[in-house]
This record gives structure tokens, sequence and C-alpha cells, in this order.
């Protein structure tokens, strides 16, 4: 009579389940404006409404509060020193940039440190 039900448990025991700990938490309320920042600090371009419902799984998308955020968030990286560090680190051009109205001071400053760092990577 034990051994059945030992069998039936072990059974259970190997079959893997998984729960998922967070399966019945209540989920929070999307920050669209950290969301922004996050986006613009890296430069990527702002990510569109579906792209943004998608990844978030939020289908009530804030763009203007996203859009605030990003707007600071470029604000921190779109800096010609910054952009200069960039290159020569050898990151690539932050795409963002290209929507501020200094932009063509960015690039430069982005492909001057890329060329001074490709240089002292050939020195070496």
């Amino acid at each position: 009579m034990m051994k059945p039900f030992l069998c039936a448990l072990l059974l259970l025991l190997l079959s893997g389940c998984k729960l998922d700990p967070y399966a019945d938490m209540p989920k929070g309320a999307t920050d669209w404006y950290g969301e922004g920042i996050d986006d613009g600090r890296t430069g990527v371009k702002p990510r569109s409404d579906d792209r943004l419902a998608n990844d978030l799984d939020d289908s009530k998308v804030n763009r203007p509060l996203y859009l605030k955020g990003y707007a600071v968030g470029l604000e921190d990286i779109c800096q010609a020193h910054l952009l200069y560090g960039w290159g020569v680190s050898g990151k690539i051009y932050p795409e963002g940039c290209d929507s501020k109205a200094n932009a063509k001071e960015l690039r430069e400053a982005w492909d001057k440190g890329m060329k001074e760092g490709a240089q002292s990577t050939l020195l070496r």
C-alpha cells in the first residue's frame, strides 16, 4: 500500500514541475519616464508604441512621458566630450544624437575620438 504512494510521489518530484513564484504577484505600473531615460542614455532611436507595449507587456503606452524621459537621457550622453570618449573606446555612435541641433558637432567629436582610438591601438 505504501509502495504505490511512494512511486507516485517520486514520479511527481522527478517530473520537473516548475512554479513561477511571481505569477500571482500584481504587476506594478510601468515607469514610462524611466524607460525613456534608459533608451535615451543608450543612444538608440525611440521605440515605437507597439515595440514598447510588447517589450514591457503593457498595452497602455504613455508616449508623452516616455519621450520626455528619452529627451533627458539623450541630454546625458549627447555631449561632445562624452562622444569623443565613446569614439576613443570604439563604441558605436549613438544614432539618437542625430536628432540634436548640434548633431554635426557631436558626430565630429565622436569621429575624432574614433580616429585617435584607432591610431593609439595601431601604435601598441
